[in-house]
């Protein structure tokens, strides 16, 4: 009788062992659990986020220019121009050209010539090389005493040009094609540019306190459950 006894209280010991690891195991299984799903939480909000801000380009800044060898083409440069990319692609024109052209009437003659066009970007700042470049055309053509009679062609030798940026709002990437024109005698013409682009955004700051707080949590657990395991030895 005593040693069945006995035999009773080793089991009932033995079964209360097993019963004491395995909740350990599940409260530990969970524990990572609720760590992972937390982490992926965070990352999916961050990706949300990035998502939800479109990665466009804003290209600003004023223009001068000279005419070389013809006296009867003008140039005025603007002050201002601002465009912006939709889906990495955008355009200055309008009151956001790179400046115009006005050829005066004068007696019939051939037209040979050279022009320099200047670009002053303010924005985007931090550009890899400096905020100015050049852009170099021909021209070629004939005047008259007739208004819309003859004209000029300007065509820029290498109308595309690649850019790199970095600054505090992020780091991209873009180009800006220069199109050729024509202007009649006695007509104004406008430069007009085509933009490509795109950058990469510096994280949101809610994106990064969420980040933290989320790291912080999943330590202050980790620290807590060190602690229960030392007490418990």
């Amino acid at each position: 009788m005593l040693a069945c006894l006995k035999t009773s209280i080793l089991n009932c010991a033995h079964w209360h062992a097993r019963r004491e690891n395995t909740m350990k195991r599940l409260i530990g299984s969970t524990f990572l659990k609720s760590i992972f799903l937390g982490l992926l939480a965070l990352v999916i909000v961050g990706v949300s986020q990035k998502a939800a801000r479109a990665d466009e380009v804003t290209i600003s800044g004023s223009t001068t220019g000279a005419v070389t060898a013809v006296p009867q083409l003008t140039f005025t440069g603007n002050a201002s121009f601002t465009g912006t990319t939709a889906l990495g692609i955008g355009a200055l024109s309008g009151a956001n050209n790179l400046g115009s052209f006005f050829l005066s009437t004068a007696p019939t003659q051939a037209l040979n010539g050279t022009f320099t066009l200047n670009i002053t970007f303010t924005a985007p700042t931090g550009i890899n090389g400096g905020q100015g470049t050049t852009y170099t055309a021909t021209i070629v053509g004939s005047v008259s005493p007739n208004i819309d009679q003859g004209g000029v062609n300007i065509h820029f030798a290498s109308p595309t040009q690649n850019f790199t940026f970095s600054n505090a709002s992020g780091s991209g990437t873009f180009s800006l094609t220069v199109a050729d024109l024509f202007v009649q005698t006695g007509r104004s013409a406008q430069i007009t540019a085509g933009i490509t682009g795109n950058q990469s955004p510096i994280p949101e700051p809610t994106t990064l306190l969420l980040l933290g707080t989320g790291l912080t949590g999943v330590a202050t657990k980790l620290r807590q459950r060190s602690r229960t395991r030392k007490e418990n030895r």
